[in-house]
């Protein structure tokens, strides 16, 4: 009887023929061999040849990146500002694209982008929740209109270019070429404020802590809401930042335990916590404290591990409280308020919001209250869009600003015949 490490060495050998396919190659070698020439090659000529057309391929797409910005950022501030502004035909028409004065373009297959496009102009998608006939948009949409050339002169001097995509913190989006927006079967929830590339754009690394709160108040309807609210708030983050995720009440505690500290935030790492955030239960009773206290030492607590070392914030989900949790703020935070503590009221409870805008002041955040009249996927989109968007803003004010004031941002979601009516106040 054969050894079985000889039976295996010939199962292996007859797999790593059928996989790779060696027979057929030498085969076709064989009958095809005068039609080839064997040279041999210098490995260290054929790196720095490699390396020599990489470098080139990179400089001409990094000339025109430098060149977009530099031509946005001036067309932005010569741009004229028109409070008045209205769409063309005056009736307030929110559907752009249903505009009659709007224009009718032909798309060619292109094979490069596997889709039509029309290389003499650019197109705009804007989010489902924005008005799209306010002056801010309006506006937004004159000024973006010059970029036009600047995507035309970077495709003329570099033909490989893909997309080239201009987003801004209103949320709109201008691409180029102009293609048509490939909208998902239901309601589009695009929205550029929340793609990675533009978040990492927006603000630095960042170190986060977010404590939800899980006491007995926090049952039912407000439970589901913050569970999506904590979910949407992880998608604001990206490979470059590190969260962690713990639930308190009396005490705190990481919602996935083999989490012992701050984890990059990659999609592994986040889907590992969004299933166990559809976990959680709500019992006992609130201790701003417990959670507080959990969130400053996972972020002081010098471990070694690898963190993003710029912007270290903590973000609490509460249905609100009473405590200001004074004392722990001038052990771990004060005076020099190095960590924003961001605190988000959700639910429609009558609690006084007036301890949760202090903390927010306090420490250099926002202070944030979401009501849903009724829960439904847009309206919760709509609003951490707008969330994720306010407190970026945040991050991107210096540090060393004294006395900032809490910006209280109200979002009232109502689903009413298939329609979200938005509102977002400061």
């Amino acid at each position: 009887m054969m050894h079985w490490a000889g039976r295996i060495e010939k199962e292996l050998e007859k797999t790593i023929q059928l996989v790779t396919g060696t027979q057929q190659i030498r085969g076709i070698y064989n009958e095809k061999k005068s039609q080839f020439d064997i040279k041999r090659n210098n490995p260290k000529d054929l790196v720095e040849r490699v390396a020599r057309d990489i470098a080139k391929l990179l400089t001409s797409k990094r000339r025109a990146l430098e060149r977009l910005a530099r031509e946005a950022e001036q067309l932005q501030t010569d741009f004229p500002w028109l409070d008045s502004i209205k769409t063309e035909d005056g009736d307030g028409e929110e559907n752009l694209m249903e505009n009659p004065y709007s224009m009718k373009l032909e798309f060619v297959d292109d094979p490069n982008f596997k889709n039509k496009v029309n290389y003499s102009y650019s197109a705009v998608q804007i989010p489902t929740d924005i008005y799209k006939g306010s002056p801010v948009i309006l506006n937004e949409l004159n000024w973006t209109q010059a970029l036009e050339r600047v995507f035309i002169d970077n495709r003329r001097e570099d033909s490989s270019l893909r997309w080239q995509v201009f987003g801004s913190a209103t949320g709109v989006t201008r691409y180029y070429p102009a293609t048509p927006w490939r909208a998902p079967n239901k309601i589009d929830l695009y929205d550029v404020r929340r793609r990675p590339w533009y978040i990492q754009g927006a603000s630095s690394p960042k170190d986060m802590i977010i404590i939800v709160d899980v006491s007995g108040s926090v049952s039912g309807l407000t439970l589901k809401l913050m569970k999506t609210s904590v979910m949407e708030m992880l998608d604001t983050l990206s490979d470059d930042d590190y969260v962690n995720v713990a639930r308190f009440n009396e005490k705190a505690d990481a919602v996935v335990p083999c989490f012992k500290t701050l984890v990059q935030a990659n999609m592994r790492n986040k889907k590992i916590f969004k299933e166990s955030i559809m976990h959680m239960q709500a019992k006992g009773t609130t201790d701003y404290k417990s959670g507080f206290q959990f969130a400053f030492e996972q972020l002081l607590n010098d471990t070694g591990a690898p963190r993003a070392g710029c912007n270290k914030m903590i973000m609490m989900f509460t249905d609100g409280g009473e405590d200001r949790a004074q004392d722990i703020f001038e052990k771990y935070n004060w005076p020099n308020k190095t960590i924003r503590v961001f605190t988000f009221s959700v639910g429609q409870h009558n609690y006084d919001v007036t301890p949760l805008q202090w903390i927010a002041c306090a420490n250099k955040a926002i202070y944030g209250v979401c009501v849903c009249v009724c829960v439904f996927v847009i309206s919760l989109m709509c609003v951490f869009s707008s969330l994720s968007q306010e407190y970026l803003d945040v991050l991107g004010r210096p540090m060393v600003l004294a006395g900032p004031k809490a910006k209280q941002v109200q979002w009232t979601n109502v689903y009413q015949d298939a329609l979200v009516s938005h509102k977002l106040s400061h």
